[in-house]
């Protein structure tokens, strides 16, 4: 269930800020909130289809590994500037470093996997909580 959601303009940047809580509701509610972000700009199906499919995929990390005692929260901030979306997802979680998807590894691990594929740039900020960002360029139609 989300805590709060906004929408704003903030320096004429459209931004969505939304707090979750971290459950398995989470990768859900934040896929529907981003898509409802997007879904008036002039985006091709195919780049909202894609930040909806990383959102979700990072959301669901930020539910699954932190090891933080409950109620967790999840926060999601994404911002539209000229020709990108920057999008943050930001758990209560200590960080982490990143490694290379195990080629061998048959189920899971395709998260970051999918951030390294598809976004222009992403990254993993651990301060003061974990914050797993990534951005789109935005082609207009």
């Amino acid at each position: 269930m989300p805590v709060s959601t906004e929408s704003v303009r903030e320096e004429d940047c459209p931004v969505l800020r939304l707090e979750l809580e971290q459950n398995q509701d989470a990768p859900s509610l934040a896929r529907a909130a981003v898509v409802g972000f997007c879904q008036d700009r002039d985006f091709f199906p195919s780049t909202i289809a894609t930040v909806t499919l990383l959102v979700s995929e990072i959301v669901t990390n930020a539910v699954i590994h932190p090891d933080v005692d409950p109620p967790g929260r999840i926060g999601l901030n994404a911002r539209l500037q000229e020709r990108t979306i920057r999008v943050e997802v930001i758990d209560q979680g200590r960080g982490f470093t990143p490694t290379p998807r195990d080629p061998n590894q048959l189920e899971g691990g395709f998260g970051l996997y999918l951030l390294e594929k598809e976004a222009a740039r992403w990254g993993v900020d651990a301060t003061p909580h974990t914050t797993v960002w990534f951005e789109l360029i935005t082609e207009p139609r």
